[in-house]
Protein backbone atom coordinates (compact mmCIF):
# COMPACT_ATOMS: atom_id res chain seq x y z
CA UNK A 1 0.00 0.00 0.00
CA UNK A 2 1.34 3.06 -0.71
CA UNK A 3 1.91 5.52 1.93
CA UNK A 4 1.16 8.66 -0.21
CA UNK A 5 -2.32 7.21 -1.12
CA UNK A 6 -3.41 7.41 2.64
CA UNK A 7 -1.85 10.46 3.45
CA UNK A 8 -3.61 12.45 0.78
CA UNK A 9 -7.19 10.67 1.40
CA UNK A 10 -6.12 12.08 5.36
CA UNK A 11 -5.56 15.78 4.45
CA UNK A 12 -8.85 15.73 2.11
CA UNK A 13 -10.79 14.52 4.53
CA UNK A 14 -9.54 16.71 7.49
CA UNK A 15 -9.98 20.01 5.27
CA UNK A 16 -13.39 19.05 4.34
CA UNK A 17 -14.34 18.18 7.90
CA UNK A 18 -12.82 21.67 9.64
CA UNK A 19 -13.02 23.61 6.72
CA UNK A 20 -16.79 23.10 5.34
CA UNK A 21 -19.01 26.17 7.20
CA UNK A 22 -22.49 24.31 8.49
CA UNK A 23 -25.26 26.33 8.59
CA UNK A 24 -27.93 26.46 10.96
CA UNK A 25 -31.03 25.17 9.03
CA UNK A 26 -31.55 22.05 7.44
CA UNK A 27 -34.57 20.82 5.71
CA UNK A 28 -33.88 17.19 5.98
CA UNK A 29 -31.53 15.94 9.02
CA UNK A 30 -29.25 13.47 9.08
CA UNK A 31 -31.90 11.03 10.55
CA UNK A 32 -33.83 11.05 7.18
CA UNK A 33 -37.41 10.61 8.39
CA UNK A 34 -38.16 14.23 7.59
CA UNK A 35 -41.70 12.88 7.39
CA UNK A 36 -43.95 10.76 9.43
CA UNK A 37 -47.93 10.46 9.58
CA UNK A 38 -49.07 12.15 12.53
CA UNK A 39 -48.66 9.46 15.61
CA UNK A 40 -51.55 7.92 16.85
CA UNK A 41 -51.10 6.98 20.45
CA UNK A 42 -53.75 4.44 22.05
CA UNK A 43 -55.39 5.10 25.35
CA UNK A 44 -54.57 7.98 24.95
CA UNK A 45 -55.80 11.56 24.43
CA UNK A 46 -52.35 14.09 23.32
CA UNK A 47 -52.54 16.41 20.70
CA UNK A 48 -48.94 17.39 20.11
CA UNK A 49 -47.05 14.24 19.05
CA UNK A 50 -43.53 15.33 18.67
CA UNK A 51 -41.70 14.91 21.78
CA UNK A 52 -42.56 11.00 21.42
CA UNK A 53 -41.24 11.42 17.74
CA UNK A 54 -38.36 12.64 18.64
CA UNK A 55 -38.18 9.88 22.05
CA UNK A 56 -38.77 7.07 19.59
CA UNK A 57 -36.22 8.40 17.25
CA UNK A 58 -32.98 8.86 19.60
CA UNK A 59 -33.55 4.68 21.08
CA UNK A 60 -33.36 3.54 17.41
CA UNK A 61 -30.35 3.05 15.03
CA UNK A 62 -29.13 5.84 13.61
CA UNK A 63 -28.11 4.57 9.96
CA UNK A 64 -30.81 5.17 7.07
CA UNK A 65 -32.53 2.22 6.65
CA UNK A 66 -33.13 1.31 10.03
CA UNK A 67 -37.02 2.27 10.73
CA UNK A 68 -36.96 4.16 13.69
CA UNK A 69 -41.27 6.50 13.98
CA UNK A 70 -43.56 4.15 13.99
CA UNK A 71 -47.33 5.33 13.12
CA UNK A 72 -48.73 4.25 16.16
CA UNK A 73 -48.17 3.28 19.74
CA UNK A 74 -49.16 2.19 23.00
CA UNK A 75 -48.98 4.05 26.05
CA UNK A 76 -48.68 1.90 29.46
CA UNK A 77 -51.84 2.74 32.33
CA UNK A 78 -49.39 4.62 34.27
CA UNK A 79 -48.11 7.01 31.09
CA UNK A 80 -44.68 5.54 31.98
CA UNK A 81 -43.68 3.74 29.01
CA UNK A 82 -44.90 3.55 25.14
CA UNK A 83 -43.89 1.12 22.28
CA UNK A 84 -43.88 1.44 18.86
CA UNK A 85 -44.78 -1.21 16.54
CA UNK A 86 -44.16 -0.40 13.04
CA UNK A 87 -42.06 -0.75 9.93
CA UNK A 88 -42.00 -0.42 5.94
CA UNK A 89 -42.47 -2.98 3.01
CA UNK A 90 -39.51 -1.80 0.60
CA UNK A 91 -39.82 -3.29 -3.02
CA UNK A 92 -37.55 -3.21 -5.97
CA UNK A 93 -37.13 -3.83 -9.18
CA UNK A 94 -33.31 -3.95 -10.98
CA UNK A 95 -31.75 -4.48 -14.20
CA UNK A 96 -28.32 -5.66 -14.29
CA UNK A 97 -26.22 -4.90 -17.67
CA UNK A 98 -22.80 -4.80 -19.20
CA UNK A 99 -21.86 -7.09 -15.83
CA UNK A 100 -24.28 -8.53 -13.54
CA UNK A 101 -23.88 -9.19 -9.45
CA UNK A 102 -26.97 -12.27 -8.75
CA UNK A 103 -28.23 -10.51 -5.85
CA UNK A 104 -31.22 -8.38 -5.77
CA UNK A 105 -30.54 -6.32 -2.34
CA UNK A 106 -27.00 -6.31 -2.13
CA UNK A 107 -24.67 -4.84 -5.19
CA UNK A 108 -21.51 -6.28 -3.25
CA UNK A 109 -18.50 -4.95 -5.52
CA UNK A 110 -16.16 -8.37 -4.32
CA UNK A 111 -19.04 -10.44 -5.84
CA UNK A 112 -18.91 -9.15 -9.11
CA UNK A 113 -17.81 -12.23 -11.46
CA UNK A 114 -14.27 -11.51 -13.56
CA UNK A 115 -14.89 -13.45 -17.20
CA UNK A 116 -18.11 -14.02 -16.51
CA UNK A 117 -19.66 -16.80 -18.71
CA UNK A 118 -21.18 -15.76 -22.12
CA UNK A 119 -24.85 -14.49 -22.19
CA UNK A 120 -24.55 -13.51 -18.53
CA UNK A 121 -24.16 -10.14 -18.49
CA UNK A 122 -27.27 -8.97 -18.03
CA UNK A 123 -30.02 -10.00 -14.67
CA UNK A 124 -33.59 -8.79 -14.17
CA UNK A 125 -34.25 -9.04 -10.24
CA UNK A 126 -37.29 -8.44 -8.03
CA UNK A 127 -36.95 -8.43 -4.02
CA UNK A 128 -38.95 -7.27 -1.14
CA UNK A 129 -37.12 -9.59 1.28
CA UNK A 130 -35.89 -6.17 2.69
CA UNK A 131 -39.20 -5.43 4.38
CA UNK A 132 -38.98 -4.51 8.03
CA UNK A 133 -40.70 -4.83 11.28
CA UNK A 134 -39.79 -2.92 14.25
CA UNK A 135 -40.59 -2.91 18.01
CA UNK A 136 -39.81 -0.14 20.20
CA UNK A 137 -39.92 0.21 24.08
CA UNK A 138 -39.15 4.26 25.14
CA UNK A 139 -39.29 5.54 28.84
CA UNK A 140 -40.96 8.38 29.27
CA UNK A 141 -39.54 9.03 32.62
CA UNK A 142 -37.63 12.26 33.18
CA UNK A 143 -34.31 10.87 34.49
CA UNK A 144 -31.39 11.06 32.68
CA UNK A 145 -30.94 7.39 32.98
CA UNK A 146 -34.08 6.34 30.61
CA UNK A 147 -34.73 2.48 29.78
CA UNK A 148 -35.09 1.09 26.08
CA UNK A 149 -35.41 -1.74 24.08
CA UNK A 150 -35.72 -2.19 20.29
CA UNK A 151 -36.27 -4.76 18.01
CA UNK A 152 -35.62 -4.68 14.53
CA UNK A 153 -36.10 -7.64 11.52
CA UNK A 154 -36.07 -7.90 8.08
CA UNK A 155 -37.25 -11.03 5.62
CA UNK A 156 -33.72 -11.32 4.20
CA UNK A 157 -32.91 -15.06 5.57
CA UNK A 158 -33.33 -18.53 2.94
CA UNK A 159 -37.19 -18.56 1.50
CA UNK A 160 -37.95 -14.86 3.13
CA UNK A 161 -37.24 -15.77 6.37
CA UNK A 162 -37.06 -13.41 9.39
CA UNK A 163 -33.71 -12.19 10.32
CA UNK A 164 -32.96 -10.10 13.30
CA UNK A 165 -31.39 -7.04 12.37
CA UNK A 166 -31.14 -5.15 15.70
CA UNK A 167 -32.20 -6.05 18.87
CA UNK A 168 -30.99 -4.55 22.20
CA UNK A 169 -31.64 -2.67 25.42
CA UNK A 170 -30.39 0.62 26.71
CA UNK A 171 -29.84 2.29 29.86
CA UNK A 172 -28.58 5.35 30.22
CA UNK A 173 -25.53 5.51 28.18
CA UNK A 174 -25.01 1.24 28.27
CA UNK A 175 -26.37 -0.75 25.33
CA UNK A 176 -26.26 -4.31 25.45
CA UNK A 177 -27.49 -6.33 22.42
CA UNK A 178 -27.09 -6.97 19.07
CA UNK A 179 -26.73 -3.94 16.69
CA UNK A 180 -24.30 -1.89 14.71
CA UNK A 181 -20.40 -2.00 15.80
CA UNK A 182 -19.36 1.10 17.41
CA UNK A 183 -16.74 1.50 15.15
CA UNK A 184 -19.67 2.10 12.33
CA UNK A 185 -20.57 5.89 12.33
CA UNK A 186 -24.05 5.09 11.52
CA UNK A 187 -25.36 8.46 11.21
CA UNK A 188 -22.56 9.38 8.49
CA UNK A 189 -23.97 6.95 5.69
CA UNK A 190 -24.99 8.36 3.07
CA UNK A 191 -28.82 7.13 1.76
CA UNK A 192 -29.03 4.48 -1.02
CA UNK A 193 -31.46 1.87 -2.17
CA UNK A 194 -28.87 -0.06 -2.34
CA UNK A 195 -29.26 -2.06 1.15
CA UNK A 196 -25.30 -2.75 1.24
CA UNK A 197 -24.53 0.66 0.29
CA UNK A 198 -20.78 2.09 0.12
CA UNK A 199 -18.47 -0.55 -0.39
CA UNK A 200 -15.99 1.00 1.88
CA UNK A 201 -18.47 1.60 4.82
CA UNK A 202 -16.96 -0.13 7.76
CA UNK A 203 -20.26 -2.02 8.49
CA UNK A 204 -21.02 -4.88 10.70
CA UNK A 205 -24.04 -6.12 12.78
CA UNK A 206 -22.14 -7.44 16.23
CA UNK A 207 -22.61 -8.80 19.73
CA UNK A 208 -21.94 -5.50 21.68
CA UNK A 209 -21.64 -3.96 25.42
CA UNK A 210 -20.77 -0.68 24.80
CA UNK A 211 -20.91 2.33 26.91
CA UNK A 212 -21.72 6.36 25.28
CA UNK A 213 -21.75 9.68 27.10
CA UNK A 214 -22.55 13.29 26.08
CA UNK A 215 -21.08 16.25 27.47
CA UNK A 216 -20.29 20.32 27.32
CA UNK A 217 -22.50 22.81 25.72
CA UNK A 218 -25.41 21.22 24.33
CA UNK A 219 -24.13 18.04 24.66
CA UNK A 220 -21.64 18.52 21.75
CA UNK A 221 -19.47 16.69 22.49
CA UNK A 222 -19.46 12.34 22.87
CA UNK A 223 -17.57 9.66 23.20
CA UNK A 224 -17.88 5.65 23.47
CA UNK A 225 -16.43 2.44 24.23
CA UNK A 226 -17.58 -0.88 23.31
CA UNK A 227 -16.61 -4.47 24.36
CA UNK A 228 -17.67 -6.68 20.87
CA UNK A 229 -17.86 -10.73 19.95
CA UNK A 230 -14.63 -11.29 18.04
CA UNK A 231 -14.87 -13.49 14.57
CA UNK A 232 -12.73 -15.06 12.43
CA UNK A 233 -12.63 -14.12 8.93
CA UNK A 234 -8.43 -15.28 7.97
CA UNK A 235 -6.87 -17.62 5.50
CA UNK A 236 -5.46 -20.69 7.10
CA UNK A 237 -3.45 -23.64 5.67
CA UNK A 238 -2.11 -26.67 6.71
CA UNK A 239 0.15 -24.83 8.87
CA UNK A 240 -2.31 -23.27 11.12
CA UNK A 241 -5.68 -24.02 12.60
CA UNK A 242 -8.65 -21.49 13.64
CA UNK A 243 -9.06 -21.77 17.33
CA UNK A 244 -12.01 -20.57 19.45
CA UNK A 245 -11.59 -16.36 19.83
CA UNK A 246 -11.68 -15.38 23.66
CA UNK A 247 -10.27 -12.10 23.38
CA UNK A 248 -13.35 -8.98 22.66
CA UNK A 249 -12.69 -6.21 20.09
CA UNK A 250 -12.37 -3.32 21.62
CA UNK A 251 -13.40 -0.17 19.32
CA UNK A 252 -13.88 3.50 20.64
CA UNK A 253 -14.78 7.04 19.13
CA UNK A 254 -14.85 10.62 20.09
CA UNK A 255 -16.99 13.17 18.03
CA UNK A 256 -17.97 16.98 18.04
CA UNK A 257 -20.94 17.78 16.70
CA UNK A 258 -22.19 21.43 15.63
CA UNK A 259 -25.43 23.39 13.82
CA UNK A 260 -28.36 23.45 14.79
CA UNK A 261 -30.08 20.09 16.01
CA UNK A 262 -26.16 18.63 15.85
CA UNK A 263 -26.89 17.82 12.15
CA UNK A 264 -23.28 17.94 11.67
CA UNK A 265 -20.14 15.98 13.27
CA UNK A 266 -17.31 14.80 13.10
CA UNK A 267 -15.99 11.80 14.67
CA UNK A 268 -12.30 9.72 14.98
CA UNK A 269 -12.78 6.16 15.70
CA UNK A 270 -10.55 3.26 16.67
CA UNK A 271 -11.04 -0.44 16.88
CA UNK A 272 -8.10 -2.94 18.66
CA UNK A 273 -8.21 -6.60 17.60
CA UNK A 274 -6.36 -9.65 19.41
CA UNK A 275 -7.14 -12.66 16.99
CA UNK A 276 -5.46 -15.82 18.22
CA UNK A 277 -4.66 -18.97 16.25
CA UNK A 278 -2.73 -22.28 16.11
CA UNK A 279 0.84 -22.82 14.93
CA UNK A 280 1.07 -26.04 13.86
CA UNK A 281 4.36 -25.98 12.83
CA UNK A 282 5.72 -24.85 15.92
CA UNK A 283 3.03 -26.09 17.75
CA UNK A 284 2.17 -23.18 19.91
CA UNK A 285 -0.99 -20.58 19.92
CA UNK A 286 -0.21 -17.28 18.79
CA UNK A 287 -2.30 -14.13 19.43
CA UNK A 288 -2.22 -11.35 16.67
CA UNK A 289 -2.77 -7.67 17.94
CA UNK A 290 -4.03 -5.01 15.50
CA UNK A 291 -5.05 -1.45 15.15
CA UNK A 292 -7.39 0.46 12.71
CA UNK A 293 -8.48 4.47 13.08
CA UNK A 294 -11.02 5.71 11.23
CA UNK A 295 -12.10 9.65 10.60
CA UNK A 296 -15.73 9.64 9.55
CA UNK A 297 -18.48 12.55 9.63
CA UNK A 298 -21.67 14.59 8.03
CA UNK A 299 -21.53 18.00 7.25
CA UNK A 300 -24.40 20.40 6.33
CA UNK A 301 -23.17 23.18 3.83
CA UNK A 302 -25.26 26.12 2.96
CA UNK A 303 -28.78 24.91 4.37
CA UNK A 304 -29.91 21.96 1.39
CA UNK A 305 -26.23 20.76 1.05
CA UNK A 306 -24.90 17.57 3.30
CA UNK A 307 -21.75 15.88 2.67
CA UNK A 308 -20.62 12.26 3.79
CA UNK A 309 -17.42 10.90 4.49
CA UNK A 310 -15.30 8.04 6.15
CA UNK A 311 -11.59 7.45 5.71
CA UNK A 312 -10.71 3.91 7.80
CA UNK A 313 -6.73 2.44 7.91
CA UNK A 314 -5.72 -0.86 9.32
CA UNK A 315 -4.54 -4.19 9.18
CA UNK A 316 -6.47 -7.01 10.07
CA UNK A 317 -10.18 -5.13 10.02
CA UNK A 318 -11.45 -6.98 6.36
CA UNK A 319 -14.35 -8.64 8.65
CA UNK A 320 -15.53 -5.00 9.51
CA UNK A 321 -15.19 -3.45 5.56
CA UNK A 322 -18.93 -4.97 4.37
CA UNK A 323 -17.62 -4.92 0.61
CA UNK A 324 -14.91 -7.41 1.88
CA UNK A 325 -15.92 -9.18 4.34
CA UNK A 326 -15.85 -12.75 4.60
CA UNK A 327 -13.63 -13.35 1.77
CA UNK A 328 -11.30 -14.51 4.75
CA UNK A 329 -8.50 -11.72 4.30
CA UNK A 330 -7.75 -10.94 7.44
CA UNK A 331 -4.61 -12.33 7.57
CA UNK A 332 -3.13 -14.76 5.26
CA UNK A 333 -0.51 -17.66 5.95
CA UNK A 334 3.24 -16.96 6.11
CA UNK A 335 4.53 -19.27 2.76
CA UNK A 336 7.93 -19.84 4.38
CA UNK A 337 7.57 -23.18 4.88
CA UNK A 338 11.51 -24.04 6.64
CA UNK A 339 11.08 -25.15 10.28
CA UNK A 340 14.44 -23.22 11.73
CA UNK A 341 12.46 -20.26 10.47
CA UNK A 342 10.75 -18.01 13.18
CA UNK A 343 8.19 -16.82 10.86
CA UNK A 344 7.26 -20.46 9.87
CA UNK A 345 3.65 -21.37 10.61
CA UNK A 346 2.60 -17.68 11.23
CA UNK A 347 0.23 -15.48 9.65
CA UNK A 348 0.76 -12.35 8.01
CA UNK A 349 -1.66 -9.16 8.10
CA UNK A 350 -3.48 -7.68 4.65
CA UNK A 351 -3.52 -3.96 5.59
CA UNK A 352 -6.73 -2.40 4.14
CA UNK A 353 -7.68 1.42 2.67
CA UNK A 354 -11.66 2.39 2.66
CA UNK A 355 -13.37 5.32 2.15
CA UNK A 356 -16.31 6.88 0.87
CA UNK A 357 -17.45 10.82 0.34
CA UNK A 358 -21.14 11.25 -0.74
CA UNK A 359 -23.29 14.42 -1.51
CA UNK A 360 -26.95 14.67 -0.85
CA UNK A 361 -29.04 18.17 -2.10
CA UNK A 362 -32.58 18.72 -0.47
CA UNK A 363 -34.55 20.29 -3.35
CA UNK A 364 -37.75 20.20 -0.67
CA UNK A 365 -38.52 18.28 2.68
CA UNK A 366 -40.19 15.99 0.51
CA UNK A 367 -37.22 15.43 -2.34
CA UNK A 368 -33.44 14.68 -2.38
CA UNK A 369 -30.90 13.25 -4.55
CA UNK A 370 -27.47 12.25 -3.58
CA UNK A 371 -23.66 10.99 -4.90
CA UNK A 372 -21.71 8.74 -3.22
CA UNK A 373 -18.09 7.18 -5.06
CA UNK A 374 -16.16 4.53 -2.55
CA UNK A 375 -13.16 2.68 -2.64
CA UNK A 376 -11.69 -0.46 -0.79
CA UNK A 377 -7.99 -1.37 -1.45
CA UNK A 378 -6.54 -4.30 0.12
CA UNK A 379 -2.54 -4.79 0.56
CA UNK A 380 -1.41 -8.09 0.96
CA UNK A 381 1.99 -9.65 1.49
CA UNK A 382 4.17 -9.78 -1.72
CA UNK A 383 3.95 -13.65 -1.98
CA UNK A 384 0.25 -13.49 -3.24
CA UNK A 385 0.84 -11.00 -6.10
CA UNK A 386 -0.40 -11.69 -9.09
CA UNK A 387 -3.36 -14.26 -7.80
CA UNK A 388 -6.60 -14.27 -8.01
CA UNK A 389 -7.15 -12.68 -4.66
CA UNK A 390 -9.21 -9.27 -4.19
CA UNK A 391 -6.83 -6.05 -4.55
CA UNK A 392 -9.16 -2.91 -4.89
CA UNK A 393 -12.87 -2.35 -5.90
CA UNK A 394 -14.85 0.35 -6.81
CA UNK A 395 -18.59 1.84 -6.05
CA UNK A 396 -20.48 4.93 -7.87
CA UNK A 397 -24.00 5.78 -6.96
CA UNK A 398 -25.98 8.23 -7.57
CA UNK A 399 -30.02 8.09 -6.46
CA UNK A 400 -33.28 10.24 -5.97
CA UNK A 401 -35.69 9.97 -3.97
CA UNK A 402 -39.32 11.40 -3.43
CA UNK A 403 -42.06 11.24 -0.58
CA UNK A 404 -44.86 11.28 -2.62
CA UNK A 405 -46.97 10.76 0.73
CA UNK A 406 -45.92 11.20 4.50
CA UNK A 407 -45.50 7.69 4.91
CA UNK A 408 -44.75 6.44 1.11
CA UNK A 409 -41.48 6.91 -0.20
CA UNK A 410 -40.25 6.66 -4.41
CA UNK A 411 -36.17 6.61 -5.23
CA UNK A 412 -34.33 5.38 -8.49
CA UNK A 413 -30.94 4.52 -8.13
CA UNK A 414 -27.99 3.68 -10.77
CA UNK A 415 -25.19 1.78 -9.65
CA UNK A 416 -21.71 1.12 -11.20
CA UNK A 417 -18.72 -1.29 -9.37
CA UNK A 418 -15.80 -2.83 -10.51
CA UNK A 419 -13.48 -5.45 -8.99
CA UNK A 420 -9.47 -5.84 -9.36
CA UNK A 421 -7.75 -9.03 -7.81
CA UNK A 422 -4.22 -8.91 -7.55
CA UNK A 423 -3.31 -10.34 -11.09
CA UNK A 424 -5.16 -6.70 -12.52
CA UNK A 425 -7.51 -9.10 -13.98
CA UNK A 426 -10.98 -7.01 -13.61
CA UNK A 427 -14.77 -6.85 -13.84
CA UNK A 428 -17.50 -4.61 -14.15
CA UNK A 429 -21.63 -3.99 -13.31
CA UNK A 430 -23.96 -1.81 -13.86
CA UNK A 431 -27.58 -1.44 -11.95
CA UNK A 432 -30.63 0.31 -12.47
CA UNK A 433 -33.12 0.34 -10.02
CA UNK A 434 -36.53 1.88 -9.03
CA UNK A 435 -37.77 1.43 -5.33
CA UNK A 436 -41.29 1.99 -3.62
CA UNK A 437 -41.47 1.88 0.06
CA UNK A 438 -44.48 2.56 2.52
CA UNK A 439 -43.64 2.67 6.13
CA UNK A 440 -46.07 2.42 8.83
Amino acid sequence: MKRSKFLIAALCATFLSTHLNAQEEIILTKIHRPHHADLLIVNNNIGNTDDYVIIFEENAPERFNAPKTPSFAFMSKNQKFMMGIGGYVKGTISMDFNGAINNPAYFTTSAIPINPLPGNDKLMQFNVNQSSLFYNLVSLSENKTKFGAYINMNFSGQNYAPQIQDAYVNYGGLLLGRTTSLFTDAAAIPPTIDSEGPNGLTYKTNNVFNFRSHWGKNKRFSAGLGLEMPSTDFTTSNAQSVTNQYIPDFPSYIQFAWGKGSNSHVRLSSIIRNVNYRNNIQDKDNIISTYACQLSGLVTVKEKLVFYYQLAYGSGITTYIQDVSGLKLDFLPNNIVDNQNNDAGKLDHANSLAYYAGLQYNFNPRTFMSCTFSQVDIDVPESYDNTNLYKEAYYLATNFFWYAMPNVQIGAEYLYGKRVDQNDDWGQANRVQVMLQYNF
